[in-house]
């Protein structure tokens, strides 16, 4: 196969890609309580004649303290039903979805202070009065009715799930779904205690619409450059910055050079821009394809690849 086939055959191949566009979300966020997981495994992790051994291996071990057997019996049978009580408290789930909701939304608001950007996309939006909402929590019920024209005021309605995980520690597994106005979803999922696990799940969803994706524009000072990515729609690989150049080509790009590199890191990952970070990027500089090594300042970062000890390259294109 020829080289002008195989730039055809990459073209072909690589998807296309939209940037991220803002995602207004109903506030309301109903939650659906799932399988108690927990109890299932210790349901099933034991058989009846397993558990009958611990039991009386439990009770030997009470009466050669010095308890005697109807004490040993009564002890286990204790201890069982504390058990059982500890389990049914915490089987409640009192306001475990106000919980979830609202630690979501602060822990969102949060990433979004340590990590500014200039066009937030992600937002909460009740879409009544604010009458209603303050009525709704005076009466301690979920805020907000959902009108008829819901998808003309918000473009995602989320709904969650959690339940009990089956480590019996303490943690919950949760999932949050957006469901968008073309019907298709966006799912996350997060594991940990209640008070910290929409953490995980409100990391996912800034990085979900805040990441840069291909292609995007920048401008600089009236120069406007396009973000191609490579062929897969991602930062790429490669062993060899030749072998980046190529690809580049095919696609009908370039490869950055140092400024340009540099100056696209300036706007971080999340405001349109690549960051540089600790890896080292293939560049172009002229007509050679270098590599810009970020811990090798001295007296440039831009470096043959023989001088460097990585063999892996990161890169994008540009046009």
């Amino acid at each position: 196969m020829n080289l002008k086939a195989l730039g055809l055959l990459i073209l072909m191949a690589a998807p296309t890609f939209v940037s991220a566009k803002s995602a207004n979300i109903w506030s309301s966020i109903p939650f659906i309580r799932g399988a108690d997981l927990c109890q299932y495994q210790q349901a099933y992790s034991q058989t009846r004649s397993e558990y009958m051994h611990d039991m009386t291996s439990m009770a030997s071990e009470l009466m050669q303290a010095g308890a005697k057997g109807k004490e040993a019996l009564d002890m286990l049978l204790a201890f069982d039903a504390l058990y059982d009580k500890n389990l049914r408290l915490a089987m409640q789930y009192k306001y475990m979805d106000v919980t979830l909701e609202n630690t979501l939304k602060s822990y969102l608001d949060s990433y979004y202070t340590s990590y500014p950007v200039r066009d937030r996309k992600v937002r909460f939006r009740h879409m009544n009065d604010i009458r209603s909402v303050i009525r709704a929590i005076n009466n301690n019920q979920r805020i907000g009715n959902m009108p008829a024209d819901s998808y003309e005021l918000v473009d995602y309605i989320a709904y969650g799930s959690y339940s009990l995980a089956p480590n019996c520690n303490g943690n919950i597994q949760v999932t949050i779904t957006l469901v968008g106005s073309d019907g298709f979803t966006k799912n996350f999922a997060g594991l940990g205690k209640p008070s910290v696990v929409m953490s995980q799940i409100a990391s996912r969803i800034f990085e979900e619409f805040e990441r840069t994706k291909f292609p995007t524009t920048l401008n600089f000072n009236g120069r406007t450059i396009t973000l191609l990515g490579s062929p897969n729609g991602s930062v790429g690989e490669t062993f060899n910055p030749n072998d980046a150049a190529r690809t580049c080509r095919y696609m009908g790009g370039r490869l950055p050079n140092s400024n340009e590199l540099e100056m696209i890191s300036a706007y971080g990952d999340w405001n349109g821009g690549i960051g540089i970070g600790r890896s080292v990027w293939a560049i172009s500089s002229g007509s050679e394809a270098l590599v810009y090594h970020p811990g090798l300042r001295n007296p440039s970062p831009v470096r043959r690849m023989s001088e460097v000890n990585t063999r892996k390259f990161k890169y994008y294109c540009i046009k």
